[in-house]
């Protein structure tokens, strides 16, 4: 791997910019860990250090999220990581500046309005300068779209129905403020080619197929799967769901109803000024890093088409780690020039996605996949 620094995170002294920074460091590859304190900063990097068993080649560099600050530190590299949001509020200076400068662009986000956002308005730039657009590089929502691919392996399938399986979920603070204004605003599946919203209160009963009892699910935040298909002429339907622990389901309901009932009707700055007290009121403290051996999760993606069905059911572990695992593991392909299509893509078609859940395998986070035609 190169010495040279190709890679920055912006909003790397929070909770997910901190494992995709360790990630980094895992692969031998050097990063910028930008921000807009220092002293957060330098903490997190002695955090980084701590849990990576020894020093990382990062330099810390700071700017506030406006282009004149971000420029100077953007032109110097080649992939922009951005961990800051919520998304909506807070990144639109960060993917403008990552485009005028020539960087691939990917993000962590979990807000599908902000995909459906950047892809219609810089989705054909990116595409232009042979740069990659990637939103959701993270579990929420590449995870999916992975299990997806395999399922469209069978040339008959034109639909896809994804529900996500998450036990003892940690949800960090930054992203409960994010999906708490997804939740709260139009969430849209894809029917026929065509966003449709959900309804404002669906919690459906669920049936996974390794559980014995239904599980209560949510269409949390819309996704971005039905945002990855909209334009793929495979792709007619995708819908979906996720399945969060059971105990923290009524809580979620609850503050979709406050939410409702108290600022449904206010302006939108106003709405999301709501959200983010209630993510305030709600928030505990910066989690403890996830592990494989607690936060455990399931992707289950059923196919079906005119003649057929299929579906394939794959383990997928501990989503933030994994979240610093595919953004690190997605600056490596492009630093070594693997990308296959520039973009607005997801990571499962920016790249070989079996090369991905296969990678993913060794490192003990995902599921075997089945061979080829198998399904």
């Amino acid at each position: 791997m190169s010495n040279e620094r190709k890679v920055l995170i912006y909003g790397a002294s929070g909770y997910t910019g901190k494992i995709i920074a360790e990630s980094l460091a895992q692969r031998g590859i050097p990063f910028y860990m930008a921000g807009r304190t220092q002293a957060r900063l330098e903490k997190a990097k002695e955090i980084v250090e701590e849990r990576f068993g020894g020093p990382v080649d990062a330099e810390i560099v700071t700017a506030a999220n406006n282009a004149d600050e971000l420029r100077p530190l953007f032109e110097k590299v080649d992939i922009v990581i951005n961990v800051a949001g919520p998304f909506m509020q807070m990144a639109w200076p960060v993917v403008e500046t990552a485009l005028e400068c020539n960087c691939h662009y990917t993000d962590t986000t979990g807000e599908q309005d902000w995909t459906i956002a950047i892809a219609e308005k810089y989705g054909q730039a990116f595409a232009d300068k042979g740069l990659l657009l990637a939103p959701a590089t993270s579990y929420m929502w590449t995870a999916g779209a992975l299990a997806a691919e395999v399922v469209l392996e069978n040339e008959g399938i034109d639909s896809v129905d994804i529900v996500y399986q998450i036990d003892h979920g940690l949800p960090s603070e930054a992203s409960t403020k994010s999906f708490l204004r997804m939740v709260c605003g139009d969430q849209f599946f894809l029917e026929l080619n065509e966003y449709q919203a959900w309804e404002w209160d669906t919690l459906v009963d669920l049936s996974v197929p390794y559980r014995a009892r239904t599980l209560r699910a949510f269409p949390w935040g819309g996704a971005c799967e039905p945002v990855w298909f909209k334009d793929d002429p495979r792709v007619r339907n995708c819908s979906v769901l996720t399945v969060f622990p059971q105990q923290m389901v009524d809580g979620i309901a609850a503050a979709i109803e406050k939410f409702r009932e108290e600022a449904y009707h206010l302006p939108q700055e106003e709405r999301e000024a709501f959200t983010n007290a209630m993510g305030d009121e709600m928030a505990v403290g910066e989690p403890p890093k996830d592990t494989v051996d607690v936060q455990r999760s399931v992707i289950v993606a059923s196919g079906q088409g005119q003649q057929v069905t299929n579906q394939y059911v794959m383990n997928l572990s501990a989503p933030y780690t994994w979240t610093g695992e595919i953004s690190a593991e997605v600056a490596k392909l492009l630093l070594a020039g693997k990308l296959q299509k520039p973009g607005f893509q997801s990571a499962a078609t920016a790249f070989d996605y079996r090369e991905l859940i296969t990678t993913f395998h060794e490192l003990g986070f995902t599921s075997a996949l089945p061979e080829p035609g198998s399904m």
